[in-house]
């Protein structure tokens, strides 16, 4: 993340690097339709790398019914590789899951959790390569019966202390051990670069649980091989890569307790939204005019309540419409959009993390 002025550094643990920023912003997600000026609150901002020693992979060989657990390897793969390690004889068809622990950082005093988002780095992705390739693609193809819905999902877990054969399920359906088979698609395209996925829930439910840990696997969902002898897959770096900036993150929102109330009016649906969120640089601003606009508005403030730019300002018909921000030129940190119609008004929040 961008260092800028109210931003403090801690020095790096053994096994994790924590910075920790406590900044005045805006009131987290705004939903609603409100009148008037921004609220402010204090709100501390935790950012968490994975666990190296707990962060791996398995593979099973379709060929050889049999599993290799590894977690000291610089990358997290996820669906059908040519190679999996396994000899004699080789097998074309074998299928990995990867696996992903954090740490949970204690909620500070006076504070609870407003959200929290992982960052994985996207190094590699392939579809259709290998010995007998056609059509080779830059991301996963799945060559069976609704191979085009097969996405690659996170799944909410407790595997423990270990990583072992016996959490190869554990994300599937029914397992005692899945929190939730599927958090969200944490990605859809074969570019390389940062992804990023609302965990809040999840956290919130192991804080629930008294648990230490949140725990996640990556897998394609509903499929272990298309078995056409062609690679299928996707990597993601782990937190033994040596790039520090490429391991897996969390970063935590804490809110404070404070009660604010504030005057809702619902009588108008902006539909206001942005994706992707997380972003870097690049935001699309979705929203709905329910009726025609002589003078709408989309402007963008920063945590300061600073008005920073001004997206639309123009008569608009009834409609959907979308706008794209560009925040090139702005730090790391959380910034609001607001559409603005005559008296009524709409603000959603969104995070830059570069």
């Amino acid at each position: 993340m961008n260092k800028s002025p109210n931003t403090k550094y801690l020095t790096p643990n053994t096994q994790h690097t924590i910075f920790k920023t406590i900044i005045i912003f805006t009131l987290s997600f705004l939903p609603w339709c409100i009148p008037g000026s921004f609220l402010f609150s204090d709100t501390i901002i935790d950012s968490v790398y994975a666990t190296p020693v707990l962060d791996g992979k398995i593979t099973f060989s379709q060929q050889n019914q049999c599993f290799v657990v590894n977690n000291w390897m610089y990358n997290l793969y996820a669906g059908d590789i040519g190679d999996s390690g396994l000899e004699p004889p080789s097998d074309n068809n074998s299928y990995i899951r990867s696996y992903i622990s954090f740490e949970l950082p204690e909620i500070p005093e006076g504070y609870h959790v407003d959200s929290v988002y992982i960052r994985l780095y996207q190094y590699n992705s392939q579809g259709n390569t290998g010995w007998f390739q056609t059509d080779p693609q830059d991301f996963p193809v799945w060559d069976v019966p609704g191979g085009d819905t097969i996405r690659c999902i996170v799944s909410h877990i407790d595997y423990g202390n270990e990583l072992d054969v016996g959490d190869w399920e554990k994300g599937d359906t029914g397992n005692p051990y899945t929190y939730q088979h599927n958090v969200g698609i944490v990605t859809e395209s074969g570019e390389d670069g940062y992804r990023y996925l609302d965990l809040t829930s999840s956290v919130l439910q192991d804080y629930e649980l008294n648990r230490n840990k949140t725990q996640y696997r990556i897998a394609f969902d509903g499929i272990d091989t298309d078995w056409d002898d062609l690679y299928d897959n996707v990597a993601f770096k782990s937190a033994n890569s040596w790039v520090i900036e490429h391991h897996p993150q969390l970063f935590f929102y804490f809110k404070d307790d404070v009660n604010i109330s504030v005057e809702v009016i619902k009588d108008v649906d902006f539909s206001l939204s942005n994706y992707p969120n997380p972003f870097n640089p690049l935001t699309t601003i979705k929203y709905k005019l329910p009726v025609n606009i002589e003078n709408s508005s989309i402007e963008i403030y920063n945590v300061k309540g600073q008005l920073i730019e001004i997206l639309v300002n123009e008569f608009q018909n009834t409609g959907i419409y979308s706008v794209e921000w560009d925040a090139s030129n702005q730090s790391s940190g959380i910034y609001f959009y607001r559409i603005k119609t005559g008296t009524q008004t709409a603000t959603g929040k969104c995070i830059l993390l570069k």
